[in-house]
């Protein structure tokens, strides 16, 4: 029998994480027979953060509490906790998306490949309307990564980009599975060959980088990133960034982005 872990992170976001928690509980009871499912939730919220009581029959949860220490350190100190040897699959997921019905079953039934060490499902966003998989098809340029600083430094330029030349942007991208660069952060699936040859999640930033972070780690290992767009994800969209100011999201992300020139170029 197949084991699967779910890492989920939220922060002032415990109506999403209900329903999160409930499309992950109706998508294991289709795999009840084949696949044993397990939830781990870090509770950033640092403001009167309230008991987590998860209505589930299929799924086994635990439930982590920190002082908003950020998405992939939560992660990385819950899996200080557990043994992720012990899972063919290691999910890390927002609580502002839903797992479709038959996205455990269409993952359970996947073949074992020992050269893939990602799959970027399918995230269809309800907001933009298309999917947010693959997020990129080949690898950044130093210089697309220095043009990204010069946008994070400046949060009035990087608002003037996203109300103008974003939102016009079309964004063509395949239908069909195959081999990616990086695929979206709001869910992520990380086989067991990931684990084995890379280890836990050990990424120290608050907020954003970790698709490059995670790209460039299966690029040294000589892994593969795949999209697969049968398994399928809803992304409701930013619940807990949604409630951060664009000046300290901008900051985050120009510190994401210093990181990785350094780390991997």
């Amino acid at each position: 029998m197949k084991k699967i872990a779910i890492f989920c992170v939220t922060y002032n976001s415990y109506a999403e994480l209900q329903t999160f928690a409930k499309s992950v509980d109706d998508a294991a009871q289709r795999v009840n027979d084949v696949a044993e499912v397990y939830l781990y939730v870090a509770d950033n919220t640092t403001n009167t953060p309230q008991d987590i009581n998860l209505q589930v029959r299929f799924i086994a949860v635990r439930c982590f509490r920190y002082d908003n220490v950020g998405y992939f350190p939560a992660v990385a100190r819950m899996m200080e906790c557990i043994d992720t040897s012990l899972y063919d699959y290691v999910c890390i997921s927002n609580v502002d998306v839903q797992l479709a019905s038959d996205a455990l079953q269409k993952l359970a039934i996947l073949k074992d490949d020992t050269r893939i060490g990602w799959i970027a499902p399918s995230i269809y966003s309800l907001l933009e309307q298309r999917d947010r998989n693959p997020m990129s098809m080949v690898r950044y340029s130093i210089n697309k990564l220095r043009l990204l600083l010069l946008l994070y430094r400046f949060p009035w330029l990087h608002r003037l980009y996203y109300s103008t030349i974003y939102k016009r942007k079309r964004k063509c991208r395949p239908s069909s599975q195959g081999i990616v660069y990086a695929g979206h952060g709001s869910f992520i699936i990380l086989t067991k060959t990931y684990l084995r040859c890379c280890g836990n999640i050990d990424y120290p930033l608050f907020l954003y980088g970790e698709e490059l972070y995670l790209a460039e780690r299966c690029r040294k290992a000589g892994l593969l990133v795949v999209f697969n767009p049968d398994v399928k994800i809803i992304d409701a969209e930013h619940c807990s960034t949604g409630k951060m100011s664009t000046d300290f999201l901008c900051q985050c992300n120009y510190k994401a982005v210093s990181y990785i020139l350094r780390k991997f170029y």
